[in-house]
């Protein structure tokens, strides 16, 4: 496949997805999917006087492509559980598509071994073609970084893989081609899905460490982040705060490495005791809250920021959801107000509704920054804060 022949379907136009259909339609022919008619109906509003490219939710609008993206949610079930629903219905549509010479490459998080025994034989069995013989596939993990304007997609060094050796030299070279850094080409599809999983499974485990220890440090009645700030002074000291872990990729990810190991009779101890340490983390601050509220009789108080992190839109999988509901079964009158956030969605996925302006701080007997918003720290530097304020850090 020439590269100038190129005509590039981006699959999932979420987080991932649609910074991929950006950067790759400043080279290619691209057209973006997603099964949501919303989502496109909202996107097709935005691009139409500002990007070089279409979005759709038919599949026969990517019908001619024959490079195709797939980054749809990998998400985990009630059980913890990978939950490979999306992924599974992508390769039965998309398979429909396929032509001869076509990629596919798939940046959704999956345990190793996925992309060739679960992706690949569904795109076999509905095309009637065979993989390396009729089209190739490969493996390139996301590294999104949601709210970092420093390590954006074209900022950072991407892992590329392929089905055969030359199909990984025709991904690495469309991925060069969009890139400021170097690739670094796999030698295999396994070792990039793996990659991806050591990635987030390792700051699982030290933030589960940074977690623990603060505890100890609180027992000792000494500040964590003054500890941390001294032991940071080390060359080789990974400056790693204690928090809850939210969002998908640390909080989720490890689960279907957890899972692959079991499949395989292989005990990961460690992680899954960072799993179990990093939500426990949840309770031990609501708990804490409790504590002081419980201190005021009919206490209102008042949660500053919803999303996972700071100065991001994205709800995925924010603890702070968990923390509320936790307040309410106990009695406790709390609101939240983020200024990022869509509240439909969050009302929509949580059931749970956010304040929808800025609130009157008078109003509560204690407020919390639960997520460090610039926005709110401008309102703290501001003195629109009084004695009643509280970080999160506080109780971590």
């Amino acid at each position: 496949m020439e590269i100038e022949q190129l005509q590039i379907a981006v699959i999932g136009l979420g987080y991932v997805g649609f910074p991929l259909l950006q950067l790759f339609s400043s080279k290619y022919r691209c057209v973006g999917f997603d099964i949501n008619a919303q989502k496109v109906k909202d996107l097709q509003s935005i691009i139409k006087e500002t990007y070089r490219f279409q979005v759709s939710n038919e599949w026969s609008d990517i019908a001619n492509c024959n490079f195709y993206i797939v980054a749809v949610p990998t998400p985990v079930d009630s059980n913890n559980l990978p939950k490979l629903t999306a992924l599974k219905n992508v390769c039965t549509n998309l398979a429909t598509l396929l032509y001869q010479n076509d990629i596919v490459v798939f940046e959704s998080t999956v345990y190793p071994g996925a992309t060739e025994e679960v992706c690949v034989p569904i795109l076999e069995q509905v095309s009637s073609l065979t993989c390396n013989v009729d089209f190739f596939v490969g493996y390139s993990p996301e590294r999104i970084n949601v709210g970092d304007n420093i390590h954006t997609l074209e900022n950072v060094r991407k892992i590329v893989s392929g089905s055969t050796p030359r199909a990984r030299d025709v991904i690495a070279n469309v991925y060069q081609s969009v890139l400021k850094e170097n690739v670094v080409v796999a030698s295999s599809i396994k070792i990039a899905e793996a990659a991806k999983m050591y990635e987030n499974v390792q700051r699982d485990v030290v933030i589960a460490l940074a977690n623990e220890f603060a505890d100890y440090c609180r027992a000792e009645s000494i500040d964590i982040n003054e500890v941390t700030d001294c032991a940071a002074t080390k060359w080789n000291f990974n400056d790693v705060r204690p928090g809850m872990v939210g969002g998908h990729c640390i909080g989720v990810d490890p689960y279907y490495l957890l899972n692959r190991a079991t499949i395989k009779g292989v005990d990961l101890p460690l992680v899954s005791q960072s799993r179990t340490t990093n939500e426990k983390k949840v309770t031990s601050v609501a708990d804490r809250i409790l504590d002081i509220v419980s201190e005021k009789e009919s206490a209102k108080i008042l949660l500053l920021g919803f999303s996972y992190k700071k100065n991001c839109a994205d709800i995925r999988n924010t603890k702070v959801a968990e923390i509320i509901k936790y307040l309410e079964t106990r009695g406790i009158d709390v609101e939240c107000y983020d200024p990022l956030v869509n509240i439909e969605q969050v009302k929509r996925e949580y059931s749970i509704s956010l304040l929808p302006t800025k609130p009157d701080l008078r109003l509560y007997d204690s407020i919390i920054i639960m997520v460090n918003h610039s926005e709110f720290w401008e309102m703290q530097n501001s003195n629109k804060f009084d004695g009643k304020v509280i970080h999160l850090r506080n109780f971590l």
